[in-house]
């Protein structure tokens, strides 16, 4: 049965979930695992692909959404163990019309580490 303390508590608990879940869309991190991806593929030995979405707060061409995908890119090699000594952006494109896209991505970066 549940009694009026353990009522009390799992409101507390409720709440302090969903005031997790409410600041979790502010963060950097929220946005760079929803606009971006790095893919090892496997065809091409010792290059990684940087998949990027442009939106409204991360256009195209601006200098500070570049900045933010390069902190993107950062992180993502980071959390991989990659690139250590640093890397160089071999070409970046749009996905091509018969790529392999399924995230829906606008702009590939090719890049090998240093």
């Amino acid at each position: 049965m549940i009694t009026l303390r353990s009522r009390a508590t799992l409101a507390s608990l409720l709440a302090l979930l969903l005031g997790a879940c409410a600041t979790m869309d502010d963060t950097s991190d929220f946005d760079r695992h929803r606009y971006s991806q790095l893919v090892q593929p496997f065809s091409q030995a010792g290059v990684l692909f940087f998949d990027v979405t442009y939106t409204a707060a991360y256009p195209e061409d601006d200098p500070a959404a570049e900045q933010a995908r390069m902190q993107w890119l950062a992180a993502w090699l980071r959390s991989r163990g990659a690139c250590s000594a640093g890397f160089e952006i071999i070409e970046r494109r749009p996905f091509e019309y018969l790529e392999d896209n399924p995230r829906r991505h606008d702009q590939r970066y090719e890049l090998r580490c240093r």
